[in-house]
């Protein structure tokens, strides 16, 4: 098949059709062969036993008269017939009779083919008998010579064979011949215009291809070229455009631009090239990019052309040496693929200035002014960096922060002018540079705050303390030596401050504060000392102890008080208020719930506050129900605490509270967070299941802040979620928000939660809501929350309708 399709496409056709037409007449004559096999073997059967019928009776009698030759003649007379190869007669006994056995003949088949066509042919038999007398004479066995019957059936067939070939290979011919006339041909004709055909020219033709193939699809082809080569032809232009255009754009170039092969050889250059490195085109060509690198430049940057990757361009800064000056560069590196090469383009801009800009930058950002000594920012860097090694145990040495302040210094600022100040910084700037070994930072923090970071002083912090404490004694000194500033001599103190850290302290940020702290406390002793921090310098802060007492002191006499914030439908509908705590303390006025909540966590202070929350709650509901206020269908939404959920008592204590105010479940709403189930979820499952069972309704508050998991959410009893007031604020300018919110709100709806939006605060973020099917919310829009009288006179009407809090 490989030599067919190696062919002309008339060949191929012509091979390909006589060749089917072949298998084709072959197959059909098989068939035929093979039925009219099995229309013969019927007629031979017939055959055979109608020549049984005609011998057996007189065979019958001569084997009843023993007449052994009469026998004889008639079987011998049966070989006559040349389908017959043997016949014998056997008496009543058995007894061989008499035979006769076909003389030896030739055919033209095998017996091993004759007895595989017909291989169902079997030998024929037939009993001998007499009617009169009555005698059971013997058998009759007849053998068929299937060589000769199979002979006679291809002989038959033979000629229908040879007519069925030659008229199928006749009609292939016949069908190749037409294709080529109607397609071989016109094809060729198209193919030669097509191999003359010129830049920029029409594809010629014959008229009378047009008129014989214009609406056939030689047409459609002539017609699908002559467009694309209309097309090429414009692109040829193009392309021949924009090389020029290229090439226009190469030369002109602000940056120098060096082309590679695939030895890294120089095989391009433009003019702005050739001024930036002062060398001809002819003479970088000759030159390996080597000689244009320092010595120490070099490899870096032939690592990096190594590694750049094909349509993966990469920036590079390196060192050229041009005519014995160092110029630096950035290099655009892009190596890609034109057919079969591989180059790389060098696009190179001098950096020179932007260097010097920069470096001018970095020393104003991390370099004081005045004095010239690093800054605040520079000593914070480094305090970061040292802290960060030790914190990945880099290093297991101990480190240290000096903070050094002037004692008197805004007197004498004040008095001799700040010109004077200044010129004091300096010199005090210059005297204790002089003392600062290489480990040691020595900045200006401000005004007249210096510090010192001593990056490694030893392991032993013994002797680290002594080293430090050598260190300040010898900067105390210089301070004090006489300095002169202009035409003044001026005689200062310092206090210092030191603070000794290992990478446990948390945060560099803390090391700072602590030494600040250290400051303050030498500057408290007198000045002109020095403190060492201790933790106890630090202890718990006074905001924090005055707000643990007064925290124990509202929760002991009972200084807190419930506001209610509606919460409504899409019908401005009125569907339950939640319970917010307030707490107003006498000194400090109201105080924020995330401030004095998490406090009261931490001291304990928060089941207490919990179980007043519920009792409060319920008490107002009970009250308002009896007074017609409350409607049976409207929830008090509850929070609780995940420490106050957990407690053994909390189910108890929720059967007793409700019992006590006669208040139906249904009416309560409990509101916990999603991450108070990551502890243990099959307890709190255990738990919730409990409290759906008293029939009081379960929410998930704040929902999309914490671990949210729709394993968990699946197989717990709740009947809303709340989605968190930080994704409904940013709904309508942040995408990923909005998107947040689809995704709750359908994750919801499959899986039959309902779901409120709190912080709903402007008309755009209620209509918003209302169209992506979020038809519960919470927010300012609708009301601030209010003390119990004031929400009932808000709120609460007889169409129990809400209106919008604008």
């Amino acid at each position: 098949m490989g030599v067919v399709f190696s062919k002309s496409l008339f060949t191929k056709q012509a091979i390909l059709t006589l060749a089917l037409a072949i298998v084709l007449s072959l197959v059909s004559s098989g068939i035929q062969f093979v039925d009219g096999v099995r229309s013969q073997k019927t007629e031979i059967n017939q055959d055979f036993k109608e020549l049984l019928t005609v011998v057996e009776k007189p065979l019958s009698e001569a084997v009843f008269r023993l007449d052994t030759a009469f026998a004889q003649q008639q079987i011998d007379s049966l070989l006559f017939n040349p389908s017959i190869a043997h016949v014998e007669v056997r008496d009543e006994s058995g007894e061989l009779f008499v035979e006769a056995t076909a003389t030896k003949r030739h055919f033209s088949v095998s017996n091993s083919l004759a007895n595989y066509f017909l291989s169902d042919l079997q030998d024929y038999s037939r009993e001998l008998r007499l009617e009169t007398p009555i005698f059971q004479a013997g058998r009759l066995l007849i053998l068929p010579e299937k060589r000769f019957l199979l002979d006679k059936i291809f002989k038959e067939h033979l000629a229908s064979l040879i007519y069925n070939l030659f008229k199928d290979v006749l009609l292939a011919s016949l069908i190749s011949l037409v294709f080529y006339f109607l397609v071989t041909h016109p094809l060729m004709r198209l193919t030669e215009s097509l191999s003359t055909v010129g830049y920029k020219k029409e594809l010629p033709l014959p008229k009378s291809f047009y008129r014989h193939h214009k609406s056939d699809e030689l047409g459609d082809l002539h017609s699908t070229f002559a467009r694309l080569w209309k097309k090429l032809n414009t692109a040829l232009s193009d392309l021949e455009r924009s090389d020029s255009h290229t090439k226009a754009m190469i030369e002109h170039a602000a940056d120098g631009i060096l082309l590679l092969d695939e030895n890294n050889q120089i095989i391009l250059v433009n003019t702005a090239a050739e001024r930036m490195l002062k060398m001809s085109a002819e003479e970088l060509k000759s030159s390996s990019l080597e000689t244009l690198h320092t010595s120490s430049s070099w490899l870096p940057f032939l690592n990096s052309l190594s590694a750049v990757e094909v349509n993966s361009p990469l920036t590079v800064e390196t060192i050229y040496l041009i005519r014995d000056v160092e110029l630096p560069v950035e290099i655009r590196l892009a190596k890609y693929k034109v057919l079969d090469r591989t180059e790389v383009l060098l696009l190179i801009r001098d950096v020179s200035e932007r260097k010097e800009t920069e470096a001018h930058i970095h020393h104003l950002a991390y370099y004081d002014s005045v004095t010239n000594l690093p800054n605040r920012q520079y000593l914070a860097d480094k305090l970061n960096e040292t802290f960060k090694r030790k914190q990945q145990k880099l290093t297991l040495s101990y480190s240290a922060v000096v903070f050094m302040d002037l004692d008197r210094f805004k007197t004498i600022n004040d008095s001799l002018g700040h010109n004077v100040g200044d010129q004091l910084l300096c010199c005090v700037a210059s005297q204790l540079s002089s003392l600062t070994e290489e480990n040691v930072v020595f900045a200006r923090m401000g005004g007249d705050e210096f510090a010192f970071l001593l990056t490694y002083i030893g392991d032993d912090k013994d002797k680290v303390e002594k080293a430090i404490k050598g260190f300040v004694e010898s900067i105390m000194y210089a301070c004090q030596q006489v300095k002169k500033a202009g035409h003044h001599e001026v005689h200062i103190t310092a206090s210092l401050g030191a603070t000794i850290f290992d990478g446990n302290e948390g945060s560099a940020e803390a090391i700072l504060k602590q030494a600040d702290t250290a400051l303050y406390r030498a500057k408290e002793s007198g000045r002109n000392t020095f403190a060492l921090y201790k933790p106890e310098m630090q202890a718990v802060s006074d905001a924090r102890l005055d707000m643990e007492k007064a925290l124990h002191h509202a929760t002991e006499f009972k200084l807190f008080e419930l506001y209610y914030q509606p919460q409504t439908n899409d019908k401005n509908e009125l569907i339950g208020a939640e319970a917010l705590i307030r707490w107003k303390d006498e000194k400090k006025g109201f105080i924020s719930p995330a401030e004095f909540i998490p406090v009261a966590e931490e001291i304990g202070l928060i089941v207490e506050i919990g179980h007043w929350v519920l009792n409060e709650a319920l008490s107002q509901v009970a009250t308002w129900l009896k007074e017609g206020k409350w409607q049976l269908s409207w929830r008090m939404s509850i929070n609780v605490s995940p420490i106050q959920f957990q407690q053994a008592g909390f189910l108890p204590m929720l059967k007793a509270q409700l019992e006590k105010h006669d208040v139906p479940a249904s009416c309560v709403d409990l509101e916990i967070t999603e991450n108070m189930l990551l502890n243990d979820l099959s307890s709190c499952l255990k738990k919730m299941n409990a409290i759906k069972a008293l029939g009081v309704h379960l929410s998930i508050d704040d929902f999309g802040t914490g671990y949210s998991s729709l394993k968990y959410l699946k197989s717990l009893p709740i009947d809303r979620l709340k989605i968190d007031q930080s994704f409904v604020r940013d709904l309508l300018t942040d995408k990923s928000d909005e998107a947040i919110v689809h995704a709750v709100i359908a994750m919801a709806k499959a899986l039959n939660i309902s779901v409120l939006a709190e912080g709903v605060e402007t008309l755009p973020h209620y209509n918003r809501l209302r169209e992506i099917d979020c038809f519960y919310y919470q927010g300012y829009y609708f009301g601030h929350p209010l003390p119990p009288e004031e929400f009932i006179a808000a709120f609460v009407h007889d169409s129990a309708t809400l209106k919008p809090s604008l």
